[in-house]
């Protein structure tokens, strides 16, 4: 048997790394963050707890780099244009929102999850606000070319229904997503 190549051992570091993420994710979804450990991340990826640490310093590395990956995914997903404020960009959000959530209930729900632990969101709190802050810097510049008395409060209120739809996408299996999707759509979004 031949010695593995620079580019074998780099495919095998890369899907150790995934498997190790997407275990975590997992992990922390089912159990939330504080309840799981390295172990329990270990045990159900079928590895050792030293390969872990191998790959993460630590179980607030590894969770750091879950959700800065979702976060880079969502933004992928949202081509920010910040001179955009038109409705048809606020219904790309809109549309773009459910399809995540809808592609990818893992993430949406460990986001979820993490966002209601106040010591987890203490952890990551500035990344997050940092990444979040263009999107509602453009969802308030919408409102205010709507001449909306109060455009932040407006912002606010939006992305607060969309928490909520969201939730309800994540957990109710009969959500009416197109018929929600639709009502948001005639609520936000004005000619």
């Amino acid at each position: 048997m031949s010695p593995k190549t620079k580019t074998q051992y780099k495919l095998i570091r890369q899907e150790k790394r995934a498997l190790i993420t997407d275990t975590a994710l997992r992990v922390f979804a089912e159990e939330g963050y504080h309840a799981s450990s390295v172990n329990r991340i270990a045990e159900r990826a079928g590895i050792s707890k030293g390969l872990i640490y191998n790959y993460f310093t630590s179980k607030e590395d590894l969770l750091k780099k879950i959700v800065f990956d979702i976060y880079n995914k969502i933004i992928e997903k949202y081509p920010l244009n910040t001179k955009e404020t038109s409705g048809k960009h606020v219904e790309f959000f809109i549309d773009k929102t459910f399809e995540f959530v809808i592609e990818d209930i893992d993430r949406a729900k460990l986001l979820f999850s993490i966002s209601s632990q106040t010591e987890v969101m203490e952890i990551l709190n500035e990344k997050v606000i940092e990444k979040s802050l263009p999107f509602m810097n453009s969802i308030t510049k919408y409102f205010q070319t709507l001449k909306h008395e109060n455009p932040e409060a407006m912002m606010y209120y939006f992305f607060s229904v969309l928490d909520g739809v969201q939730l309800n996408l994540i957990y109710n299996s009969k959500f009416p997503s197109e018929s929600v999707k639709e009502i948001l759509k005639n609520q936000f979004i004005k000619s």
